[in-house]
C-alpha cells in the first residue's frame, strides 16, 4: 500500500480517512523535462509510442505531513462534474431508439440509423416499433418487457426493418431503449470452449495473485486486445497495475500507480452500472441523438446504461495520449461498489461482438466472487491464530488472578496481570514492538519508543480516542513531535481496556521506506489548455518514481478485529465477569463452524452446476472438432447449449443469493419503495416459472382479487414470491400449487399453498434461520437460505411471514403487507458476516 491511513474503531465496524494528499507533498529531487507543444502530433506522437511508459524522467521524495498537493483543485472538481452520464450521443458502431412504454411509439433516435437500418431518424419518430420488427422479433420483444429488469433479458436478436441486429434493452426516465449492434447469433460452440476454459483456469487459483495472472492471460488470449491490466484500487481510490499480459514489444505497466482522479467518481458509478465498457475507436465521430432531449423530461436523455454511450472529450484525450486506439474495461465489484478494472488496450479500432462481451462481464462476475472468497479464506485463516494467541494471552492472565483469589477482584491486581504478560501480545499482530501502560508502568517487549516517548503517546492518545480502539500507519503525521520515531513507531495500533483510557495496549510497527511508479507526474493529473480553458488530462505517461518516507505497512483488517476481540475478553477479565469469557470462546468456536459450514455448503452448492457444466461443454466441444459428418449439427448442439446456460444461470442465482445474505447481514440492503400491484407481480412470476412447474407435474392455480396495491419494493417483493413458488414447486411433489392474494384490514395478504411432503412440526420454527432446512440437504439442492431471505425481506417491507403445515399433506405460507409504507425493524445480523461471525 501506498497512502497512510487512520482507524478508529466504530462499533462493531471501523472506517478509514486516508492521508492521500500528503503522499504528493514533496521535496523534489529531480528536474522534469518540458512537455511538448500542444497540437494534432502530440497524439500521433504518442500512439506511435505506445510502449513508451517506463522511461524515468523525474523522481521525488515524500515526507508524510509536509506540505499540500499541487494539483489544481478547480480543475479536479471541474473535472468530477462532467456530465458524461449525458452525452446526447452514441458510439457510431450502433444505433439507439427510445420509444415510450405507454405505447412503444420512437420518441428518439440516433442520427446514423439511416446508415445502420436505413430508415431516416426524424421518419422513425411517433412511428410505433412494432412496424419495424418482424412478428418473432415483436414477440421476443414483447416478452422481455415483462420483466423486471430488461437489462437481465438481454441482449435479443431482433430483425429491425428486415436486417439482423443485438438489441440491448433497458429502461431510462419513462423509456425503453433498444441499443442494436449488426450482428448473427452467437458463435455457440467459441462461447461454450471459453466458458469451459476459464472455469478450469479461475478454479484453480489458489492466491489473488494467482487468479489476477489468470485473468489477464485468459482476456486477452479471448479478445486479442494488445494489453490487458488489472487494475486495482488502493482506499484513497488510487489505481495500481497488479497483473498484465501485453504484447512482447510493449514497454510493462506492471506496478504502476495511477491518481484518483483519473476515474472520477461520475465514472466510477457508471462502471457498476456496466460492467463491461467497449470504445470502438477514439477517432471515429459521434452520432447525435434527435432530438437531443427525452420528450418526457425535457432534458438529456440519461444513457447510465447505455452500451453505445458516446465518450467523454477528456477520456479520448486521456487514450490519445497514452497511444491507445480502442479500449475494453470489466468491472470488478465488491458489495456494489467498484474495487478493481481488467483494462484492456489496442492501437488500432477493435470491437468485440456482444456475445464474447457478456462472456467478459460473465468473467468478470466469477473473478468478484473468486477474488472475495480467497480474502475471506486468508482473513478466517488469520483470525484463528489471532484467536489462538488471544486465547493464550486470556488464559495465562486469568492464572494470575486466580492464584490469589481473594486479591483477583482488586483493580490494582488486574492491571498487574495485564502487565506482567506483555512477551505474550507480541506475536499477536504483525508487530515489532508492543507496550502495556497503565497510570504507573510502562511494560514493553520487542523494539518501541523508549518509555517516556510512550508516555507522551499515551497522553496523546487519551485526548484523541473517541472509541477503544485507534489505529494508523502514520503516526507522524498526526502527531508531530513523532516523526522522529519513525523508525520504530511510524504505526501504531492502540487498545483501550477502560473508558478513561487508564490501561491500554499499544503495538509498533516501523516506517518502510518505499519507491512507487507513477504513470505519469500523480500532482499534475490534469491542466488547462490556455488557448481554449478547457480541461485537458496529462499528456505525459513516462514513469514519475516517489520515494515516501514515514509510512509504515498499514493494519489489516483482521488485525484490528483481533485487537478488538482482545481488548473485549480482557475487559471482561478486569471485570471479573468470568462467565462472559466462556461464552465469547464458545461464540468464536460456533462462529468458525458456521463459517466452515457455510464454505462446504457454497463449494458444493456451486461445484455441482459447475460440474455439469463442464462435462456438457467438453461433450459439445469434442463433438464441434470432429466437424463434417461426424460433427455435431446445429438441432443437436442447441439443447446442450440451452442445458449449459440453464446450469450457468443456476449459479449466477446460488451468487445472487449470497450477496443478498451478504447485504442483509452487513445491514447494507437498500429498498426502493413504489405503489405495486401485488396481484400482477403474482402473475408474472407464475409466467416466469410455468415451464418449471410443468417440468415438476404441478398446476399453478392463481386466485386473486382485482386490485392489491401498496408501497413495496417490487424487485424484493418478486424475489419473495419467487422463492415461495420455487419451494412450493420444489417439495410439491407434482401436485397443484394454490396461490392467493388478499386484501385484510390495511394489509396485503400473499397464501402460497402446495400439497407436497409438507414440514415436520420440529422443523417449523427454524425454517426462517440461515442454513436451515426441513429436508436433507443430499435430496434437495440449495444452501437453506431462501426462506431466511424471505423473511428478512418482508420483514424490511414491515410485514411478517408464517407456516402451517402438516407433515405429508403439504404447507401453507402466509405473506402479510402493510398497504402503506411502514418503518422497518433493523435488519438481522447487523455488522456480522456471511456466516453471523
Amino acid at each position: 500500500m501506498s497512502t497512510c491511513r487512520t482507524t478508529r474503531l466504530m462499533g462493531p465496524r471501523y472506517d478509514t480517512a486516508g492521508a492521500a494528499a500528503r503522499m504528493f507533498a514533496s521535496e523534489k529531487r529531480g528536474r522534469v523535462r518540458p512537455r511538448a507543444a500542444a497540437g494534432p502530433s502530440v497524439a500521433s506522437s504518442a500512439r506511435q509510442g505506445f510502449d513508451r511508459g517506463s522511461r524515468v524522467v523525474a523522481t521525488s521524495e515524500v515526507d508524510i505531513g509536509a506540505a499540500a498537493l499541487d494539483i489544481s483543485a478547480e480543475a479536479l472538481e471541474e473535472c468530477a462534474r462532467e456530465p458524461i452520464h449525458i452525452p446526447g450521443a452514441v458510439q457510431p458502431h450502433g444505433a439507439l431508439l427510445a420509444v415510450r412504454e405507454d405505447d412503444l411509439r420512437v420518441a428518439q433516435a440516433s442520427e446514423n440509423t439511416r446508415a445502420l437500418v436505413g430508415v431516416d431518424a426524424r421518419s422513425l419518430l411517433g412511428q410505433p416499433l412494432r412496424a419495424f420488427l418482424d412478428p418473432g422479433s415483436w414477440d421476443q420483444f414483447d416478452r422481455a418487457l415483462r420483466q423486471p429488469s430488461l437489462r437481465k433479458e438481454s441482449p435479443l436478436f431482433l430483425r429491425f426493418a428486415g436486417l439482423a441486429f443485438t438489441a440491448m434493452l433497458y429502461r431510462s426516465e419513462g423509456l425503453v431503449v433498444l441499443e442494436l449492434e449488426a450482428s448473427g447469433p452467437p458463435e455457440e460452440s467459441r462461447i461454450a470452449g471459453t466458458l469451459q476454459v476459464l472455469l478450469a483456469r479461475l478454479s484453480g487459483a489458489r492466491t489473488v495473485v494467482d487468479l489476477f495472472r489468470s485473468v489477464a492471460n485468459e482476456v486477452k488470449g479471448l479478445t486479442g486486445y494488445d494489453r490487458v491490466m488489472i487494475y486495482r484500487f488502493h482506499e484513497d481510490l488510487h489505481g495500481e497495475v497488479v497483473a498484465e499480459a501485453r504484447e512482447p514489444e510493449l514497454d510493462p505497466y506492471m506496478g504502476l500507480h495511477y491518481p484518483a482522479s483519473d476515474i472520477p467518481a461520475q465514472a466510477r458509478r457508471l462502471y457498476t452500472k456496466n460492467l463491461v465498457r467497449c470504445i470502438r475507436d477514439v477517432d471515429a465521430v459521434a452520432s447525435p441523438l434527435v432530438p437531443p432531449e427525452n420528450p418526457r423530461t425535457g432534458r438529456p436523455l440519461d444513457l447510465s446504461d447505455a452500451w453505445l454511450r458516446s465518450v467523454s472529450p477528456v477520456h479520448v484525450q486521456y487514450l490519445r495520449n497514452m497511444g491507445v486506439t480502442a479500449s475494453m474495461s470489466i468491472s470488478l465489484l465488491r458489495d456494489g461498489e467498484l474495487f478493481g478494472l481488467v483494462a484492456c488496450h489496442h492501437r488500432a479500432p477493435r470491437l468485440l461482438v456482444p456475445s464474447m462481451r457478456g462472456v467478459c462481464e460473465v468473467l468478470g462476475r466469477v473473478t468478484s466472487f473468486q477474488m472475495e472468497l480467497l480474502d475471506q479464506k486468508e482473513a478466517a485463516e488469520q483470525s484463528v491464530r489471532a484467536s489462538t494467541l488471544a486465547q493464550r494471552y486470556v488464559e495465562q492472565v486469568t492464572a494470575l488472578l486466580g492464584a490469589s483469589t481473594h486479591r483477583a477482584t482488586a483493580k490494582g491486581e488486574a492491571e498487574r496481570g495485564l502487565l506482567g504478560q506483555v512477551p505474550s501480545l507480541l506475536g499477536f499482530v504483525e508487530a515489532t514492538g508492543v507496550a502495556v501502560v497503565d497510570e504507573a508502568q510502562v511494560a514493553t517487549a520487542g523494539v518501541t519508543p523508549m518509555p517516556e516517548d510512550v508516555r507522551r503517546i499515551v497522553a496523546w492518545l487519551r485526548e484523541t480516542m473517541k472509541e477503544p480502539l485507534y489505529a494508523t500507519d502514520s503516526l507522524g503525521a498526526a502527531l508531530p513531535f513523532a516523526r522522529a520515531l519513525a523508525p520504530v513507531a511510524s504505526g501504531l495500533l492502540a487498545t483501550s481496556f477502560s473508558p478513561e483510557g487508564r490501561t491500554m495496549s499499544i503495538w509498533f510497527r516501523p516506517e518502510i521506506e518505499r519507491t512507487l511508479s507513477w504513470a505519469g507526474d500523480p500532482r499534475k493529473p490534469v491542466s488547462r489548455d490556455p488557448s481554449t480553458m478547457r480541461i485537458e488530462p496529462r499528456r505525459s505517461f513516462e514513469v514519475w518514481r516517489q520515494t515516501v518516507k514515514g509510512c509504515a505497512e498499514p493494519w489489516k483488517a483482521w488485525e484490528i478485529e483481533a485487537a478488538s476481540a482482545l481488548r473485549a475478553a480482557v475487559v471482561s477479565i478486569v471485570l471479573g465477569q468470568a462467565a462472559d469469557l466462556a461464552r465469547l470462546a464458545t461464540d468464536l468456536r460456533a462462529a468458525l463452524r458456521a463459517r466452515d459450514d457455510f464454505l462446504s455448503v457454497a463449494s458444493h452448492e456451486l461445484r455441482t452446476p459447475i460440474a455439469t457444466l463442464r462435462l456438457t461443454l467438453e461433450a459439445l466441444q469434442r463433438a464441434t472438432a470432429r466437424g463434417g459428418e461426424g460433427g455435431l449439427s446445429r438441432a443437436d448442439a442447441m439443447p446442450r447449449i440451452e442445458m449449459a446456460m440453464r446450469q450457468v444461470e443456476r449459479s449466477a442465482a446460488l451468487v445472487d443469493q449470497l450477496l443478498d445474505v451478504s447485504q442483509l447481514s452487513s445491514g447494507k440492503l437498500s429498498l426502493s419503495f413504489a405503489e405495486t400491484d401485488l396481484g400482477t407481480l403474482v402473475r408474472r412470476v407464475v409466467e416466469r416459472l410455468s415451464v418449471q412447474a410443468a417440468a415438476a407435474g404441478s398446476l399453478l392455480e392463481v386466485r386473486t382479487e382485482p386490485v392489491v396495491v401498496g408501497q413495496w419494493d417490487e424487485g424484493r417483493l418478486d424475489q419473495v414470491v419467487t422463492n415461495l413458488l420455487t419451494n412450493a414447486i420444489k417439495y410439491g411433489a407434482g401436485r397443484p400449487v394454490t396461490i392467493e392474494v388478499k386484501r385484510r384490514r390495511g394489509e396485503a395478504e400473499l397464501v402460497v399453498r402446495d400439497r407436497g411432503i409438507g414440514i415436520p412440526a420440529e422443523a417449523q420454527g427454524r425454517i426462517f434461520e440461515r442454513f436451515e432446512r426441513a429436508v436433507p440437504a443430499s435430496h434437495y439442492g440449495g444452501f437453506g437460505l431462501g426462506l431466511w431471505i424471505v423473511r428478512q425481506f418482508v420483514e424490511q417491507m414491515g410485514g411478517h411471514v408464517s407456516v402451517a403445515s402438516t407433515e405429508g399433506q403439504g404447507a401453507t405460507f402466509t405473506v402479510c403487507l402493510p398497504l402503506a409504507r411502514s418503518a422497518a425493524p433493523e435488519p438481522e445480523g447487523e455488522g456480522q458476516g456471511v456466516a453471523g461471525a
